[in-house]
């Protein structure tokens, strides 16, 4: 049996890999900034909010691996 990857789709039809080894942050088409990866998948209006919660996130579980 094969793994299937989560993917998420945001309300603009933008399509985000949640599974990805590493956190991410993305814009999204409709405007705003995604965090995503390692199960992952978070809104934030403003780039510079998106990457403080990149950071915290990657402090608070080390940097790498989804979380168990």
């Amino acid at each position: 049996m094969r793994e299937m990857t989560l993917l998420k789709v945001s309300e603009s039809g933008q399509v985000y890999d949640v599974e990805l080894p590493n956190l991410k942050v993305t814009r999204d088409q409709g405007g705003g900034y995604f965090v995503h990866g390692r199960g992952h998948f978070e809104f934030f209006q403003e780039l510079d909010a998106a990457e403080r919660k990149r950071r915290q996130l990657e402090l608070e579980s080390g940097f790498g691996g989804r979380f168990p």
